[in-house]
């Protein structure tokens, strides 16, 4: 990897030229009227890529005038690769930083795994959708509930960790820290993720296993702690369980995810022996479902077939079992909520273009049965309460594949609505 000082120049350049790109594209947009609307959304594109870089840009400088890296004393790789009978394939790197900047090195993190516009089309997409609350902002909130009181971060992108300075091996939080920093560096070395993005409900199963198995180290540590010195963690991050508590129920779900399902998933493949163990991670599950219900054969959906929308999406993508349950749990009844989305088979969402300056949602969501569906529906129902400006409709396009509607134009709510 290029170190930070090299990787400056390269990405000041790249912001430089992301503004040619502007420019570029706003004269040809003065020379030609009649793609205008393609070359505002280029524009859209490009600007939150010159965001992006900035922001990557400003994290690498901090690296490079930033507190160095961490010394791993070699008792805790050893430590690692006994627990998971993996060898590290290069030493593990752990950046020093400062505590304040590392919300910032994460939501740069968060932007590179997303692309140019795509947490910003997700931010939208999820508050159509009715997951995120109007006031609530997607990426500074999932930046925020990873730092907040964060004694290390695991960078998923490049496979590296970061310990913020207060961090001290002479305490036995930070150092339990480290081993669940490490078991996630020595798993990503094993186990990478693919070049491609699979989608969010795969890239969610997969966070799921390796955060979780990560965390049952850390457990496993301070149960030894426990029983050689008998130290006990007796507190927990007071402000982290208060800013958790402020958020939208889909964020804490997505949040709690890992810590529950993932980790039980982990935990009980660890107790099997490394050969079942090391299998899972070699073939990821590549559904939430699989994570749930990880005694069914793991199967990839194909992809849903949905009707032509007027324009080009901005964004296609998969809610899962997971998503399609945090729907549906505020409606009060999360043992209902969890048996309906317990028949999830399949599910598919595009966001598009739809006025001179809207969007729209449709989401189509199949079931293993029509009772399923009926239940789906008349849940979906109570959801589609009436907004402002907006149009909302629940309909059945087939026995047991429900969709989800939610346009600015009445037009295209009819259009699209047809059973």
């Amino acid at each position: 990897m290029a170190s930070p000082q090299t990787l400056l120049p390269w990405l000041l350049g790249g912001v430089i030229g992301a503004a040619g790109i502007l420019q570029g594209l706003h004269w040809r947009s003065s020379s030609n009227t009649a793609d205008l609307a393609e070359l505002e959304n280029q524009l859209r594109i490009a600007g939150e890529e010159n965001e992006m870089l900035r922001r990557e840009n400003e994290s690498l400088r901090s690296l490079a005038q930033g507190g160095g890296e961490l010394a791993v004393p070699q008792e805790f790789i050893d430590r690692t690769e006994k627990e998971f009978g993996l060898r590290f394939l290069s030493s593990p790197v752990v950046h020093r930083l400062a505590g304040e900047e590392l919300r910032g090195r994460i939501m740069a993190a968060i932007e590179s795994r997303y692309g140019p516009a795509g947490i910003d089309d997700r931010q939208e997409s999820y508050k159509i959708i009715g997951w995120l609350r109007p006031d609530d902002d997607l990426l500074s909130q999932l930046a925020a509930v990873r730092a907040v009181g964060a004694l290390a971060w695991f960078d998923d992108v490049t496979g590296e960790g970061w310990v913020t300075d207060g961090f001290d091996l002479k305490n036995i939080p930070d150092q339990a820290a480290l081993v669940r920093l490490l078991a996630r560096v020595l798993l990503h070395q094993h186990f990478p993720p693919a070049p491609a993005y699979p989608g969010d409900d795969a890239a969610r199963a997969r966070e799921a296993l390796h955060q979780g198995a990560a965390a049952g180290s850390e457990a496993r540590f301070y149960a030894m702690s426990a029983r050689t010195i008998g130290f006990m963690p007796m507190k927990e991050n007071a402000e982290a369980v208060q800013l958790l508590a402020s958020l939208s129920p889909f964020l804490q779900g997505l949040t709690t995810f890992t810590a529950s399902e993932g980790k039980g998933l982990a935990d009980t493949l660890h107790v099997q022996g490394n050969d079942k163990f090391q299998a899972a991670f070699r073939s990821p599950p590549q559904t939430t479902r699989a994570i749930f219900f990880p005694g069914e054969p793991a199967a990839e959906p194909k992809a849903l077939e949905l009707p032509a929308v007027p324009e080009e999406p901005f964004l296609t993508e998969t809610a899962g079992q997971l998503g399609l349950r945090l729907w549906l749990e505020p409606l009060g009844d999360i043992g209902a909520a969890s048996e309906i989305a317990a028949c999830w088979k399949n599910d598919r969402y595009v966001l598009f273009p739809d006025g001179e300056a809207s969007s729209a949602v449709l989401w189509d969501i199949e079931l293993e049965t029509p009772e399923a569906a009926d239940k789906l529906q008349a849940a979906a129902s109570q959801l589609a309460v009436a907004q402002e400006k907006r149009h909302l409709k629940v309909t059945r396009p087939s026995p047991v594949r429900v969709r989800f509607l939610n346009t600015f134009e009445a037009a295209t709510a009819t259009a699209l609505g047809a059973e």
